[in-house]
């Protein structure tokens, strides 16, 4: 999340040091498919949206008032955002910006209005290519919650208790519009990174070994591709687990049982190995790392659909 903020911070000062790029920022603009003399061409009288994105930058709201390179970024924020707006049917809001540059292309980063950012889970990119043509991530950003919420239903019904609980750091699709996707099976083009957090309370040793290998034959049985951290922690550290605060626990004294399907190629794992979290004499965290075959526990309800 720190990075995505930083990420952003750095986008909106874009605009504003425009002023000190103006040629460069103009000449990339013309290599990624904008037409050169855009800023001459561009229509001088701004819409309530550019202005309220200028003013916010601490700049001249009057299209006159802007150099040339401003013009130019503001004139092309708008397009993208307008892009976004056709293309889906909703309202997206500014939130970053950055000009095309010699080893970098134009992106539009935005959110869904009506959705907020949700801590940034729900920025979207825009990026213009060579020709000028616009593209985005949006499939992949509305897409998140959707399978957020299928591995929580899968997690929290295997171990029958809402004491388990399931955050996709990172999710990526590979498909390009949501009527390409089936509902049971999604080809090994939906993946990411997923933490998975279980209470001590409904989950000891030997039930962490069973619950990988079933999440692993469930994932195959879905098509889907996750690298996975699955942890155990203390009942009272459960409780304060959320959203916004999940990478705090990955601490020795928040932990008893660490374990991860690593993700290698074509639907297939690494295998997994539990680390145990135990207190020595002195009552000093120490970890022991045992590994174990995936095909020597679980149920076996879910048929790989790789093998």
């Amino acid at each position: 999340m720190k990075k995505l903020i930083i990420l952003f911070a750095a986008t909106l000062t874009a605009v504003i040091s425009l002023s000190s790029c103006q040629k460069n920022v103009t000449q990339n603009l013309s290599q990624t498919g904008a037409v050169a003399d855009q800023a001459e061409t561009a229509q001088e009288t701004l819409n309530d949206w550019q202005k309220s994105v200028l003013e916010a930058q601490k700049l001249p709201t009057e299209y006159d008032k802007l150099d040339v390179s401003q013009q130019i970024a503001i004139r092309r924020m708008y397009e993208m955002k307008k892009y976004l707006d056709d293309k889906y049917g909703i309202e997206f809001e500014y939130a970053g910006y950055i000009p095309a540059g010699l080893m970098e292309k134009e992106q539009f980063f935005a959110y869904p209005k009506e959705l907020g950012t949700d801590g940034g889970r729900n920025y979207v990119t825009v990026t213009s290519d060579d020709k000028g043509s616009f593209t985005d991530d949006y499939v992949s950003a509305g897409l998140r919650d959707k399978f957020e919420k299928m591995y929580n239903d899968f997690v929290q019904d295997y171990f029958n208790s809402d004491k388990a609980v399931v955050f996709i750091s990172h999710f990526e699709c590979d498909y390009e519009d949501f009527t390409e996707m089936k509902d049971d099976y999604y080809e090994n083009k939906i993946y990411g990174e997923n933490q998975i957090f279980i209470s001590e309370e409904i989950c000891d040793e030997e039930k962490l070994k069973d619950f990988n290998t079933d999440y692993y034959h469930w994932q195959c049985s879905k098509g889907t591709l996750a690298n996975t951290r699955i942890t155990v922690v203390y009942a009272d550290k459960f409780q304060r687990i959320n959203i916004n605060n999940y990478t705090d626990f990955y601490n020795d004294e928040s932990i008893l049982y660490d374990s991860g399907l690593t993700f290698i190629n074509n639907g297939q794992y690494a295998n997994p190995q539990i680390t145990i979290y135990k207190k020595d004499d002195n009552g000093k965290t120490v970890r022991e790392k045992e590994k174990f075959d995936l095909n020597q526990y679980g149920k076996k309800e879910y048929e790989n659909v790789n093998n």
